[in-house]
């Protein structure tokens, strides 16, 4: 595997998901709540949601060595090296969580990658 380099994309997918759980909640408030309390439940959440809501920035990872990996984002100028602990298959999307306490799971949506490197992706995640 020639080419162990992946740069991520904004993912549509994950988007969409969101989207669909938000709704499905927004339903089930509206079935249980009254008006009044269910309106200020919607205003809550949009207002929670649009503070939390940042947008993803683009990450480029490469595999360098058996568990060893490194991380650049769009934003900051420097690479940092991280230890992968496991990856996790999902079929729609891929969890790769490191050995550090602190770093936060990364979230690779299969739309964030063209289908060749999803493909080499998936055959490295079964590798590690």
């Amino acid at each position: 595997m020639a080419n162990r380099s992946f740069q991520l994309r904004r993912s549509r997918l994950a988007f969409v998901f969101q989207l669909i759980i938000f709704t499905l909640i927004i339903v089930l408030l509206q079935q249980l709540l009254p008006a009044w309390l269910w309106v200020i439940c919607i205003l809550l959440a949009v207002i929670g949601y649009a503070y939390g809501l940042k947008a993803p920035e683009p990450i480029c990872f490469e595999h360098l060595d058996a568990r060893e990996w490194s991380l650049a984002s769009a934003r900051s100028e420097y690479v940092k090296r991280v230890s992968v602990s496991h990856i996790i298959d999902h079929q729609l999307y891929i969890v790769v969580y490191f050995q550090h306490f602190r770093a936060k799971p990364l979230l690779i949506w299969m739309d964030q990658l063209p289908r060749q490197q999803w493909k080499a992706l998936k055959k490295l995640a079964k590798l590690i």
